[in-house]
């Protein structure tokens, strides 16, 4: 047993070696000589990237502190019976980081309306203020406080904004409206929002006339979950795939106009924000359809944050051309403490 072990080591040493070596242009991009260390940093990506039972292990290491001490890699705050928070909800955002994010929406607010387009926000509630009692002491507390700042700046700047939080209060009283393991809202989440916009009073319904069809049931492993553990140990640690049904909103009385139909009438009506809108799987965009009774052209982008498709949406000169006569901007919280904020930001951890 004194000689198993290291001729163990020495033996998957040496395999490992050798299939990373022998594999074709496996030194490509290594440059300089081990000799003066030029190399080292090359040959240390080229480890990290080709090293068999990377992933497994990671996932283990993951899956081990996580059941020992509850915690997850940086980007993931682990909360009560298997909630997952991200760790944008864990940090009121400063002042500074406050004003920035208000220097945007002013900004696309004065543009939008110079065009003769009007900007209402929809302000999403953190994860962690909805489901605080799942969340780590006084975060929920903080969110709250977030939304209502930020609500208020808005408010100052006599720019719009739909106060979504009371529904999303009271429904999760009886039904999950935010995903346990992922960042997101669920389906029912994004209907008590949309019904928030409609009885808000700020919007005019429209007058045409959908109707909900479901679409094929969704299973899959939450976005926070991978700052946690791999998928193949996640379900162990109470961490499985969660399940949602997405809905469409199709026009009554009749097939859906094509984009080359003489007669389809122009979308003056946009929405532009996060995954919250831009991801199929949340129904947000056919239950503003159904609750507005308006056409609803979707802008959103995943993986950019709040601030940089409106940014895209204000320098597409086709905006000018043809300008809505609504725009919808769903903006999370949880962004107003991140460098996403600014302006000049395009990166979003979680969409």
């Amino acid at each position: 047993m004194r000689h198993a072990l290291p001729l163990a080591f020495l033996g998957y040493a040496a395999v490992v070696n050798l299939q990373i070596f022998t594999a074709p242009e496996a030194l490509d991009g290594v440059e300089g000589d081990l000799v003066s260390g030029e190399a080292t940093s090359e040959l240390g990506q080229l480890y990290s990237a080709e090293l068999p039972h990377r992933a497994a292990s990671v996932g283990l290491i993951g899956a081990g502190r996580y059941a020992l001490l509850g915690e997850g890699r940086a980007g993931v705050t682990a909360g009560e019976e298997g909630w997952l928070f991200s760790d944008e909800e864990m940090t009121r955002a400063s002042e500074d980081s406050l004003d920035l994010a208000m220097q945007a929406v002013r900004r696309a607010d004065a543009a939008l309306a110079e065009m003769g387009a009007r900007l209402v926000m929809i302000p999403v509630p953190a994860k962690a203020d909805i489901y605080r009692d799942h969340a780590p002491e006084g975060a929920g507390a903080r969110m709250q406080a977030q939304y209502d700042r930020f609500r208020a700046a808005l408010d100052r700047a006599g720019i719009p904004a739909v106060d979504t939080r009371p529904a999303l209060a009271e429904a999760a009283e009886d039904a999950p409206v935010y995903l346990t393991t992922d960042t997101h809202w669920t389906p029912e989440g994004a209907r008590q929002v949309a019904e928030a916009v409609a009885a808000s009073g700020l919007i005019e319904p429209g007058d045409t006339r959908f109707r909900r069809a479901p679409a094929e049931p969704e299973e899959f492993v939450g976005d926070l979950v991978s700052f946690v553990t791999s998928e193949s140990f996640a379900p162990a640690l109470g961490l499985g795939p969660e399940r949602v049904t997405p809905y469409v909103a199709k026009k009554a009385g009749g097939a859906e106009g094509g984009i080359f139909a003489a007669d389809a009438p122009r979308v003056d009506t946009l929405l532009v924000g996060t995954s919250y809108s831009a991801n199929d799987s949340w129904s947000f965009l056919p239950a503003l359809k159904l609750a507005l009774g308006r056409d609803i052209l979707n802008l959103a982008e995943e993986g950019r944050g709040p601030v940089a498709p409106m940014r895209a949406l204000l320098e597409d000169p086709a905006l000018s051309e043809a300008p809505p006569a609504l725009v919808l901007w769903e903006y999370p919280v949880r962004y107003l403490g991140l460098p996403q904020s600014h302006p000049n930001s395009e990166e979003a951890p979680h969409g």
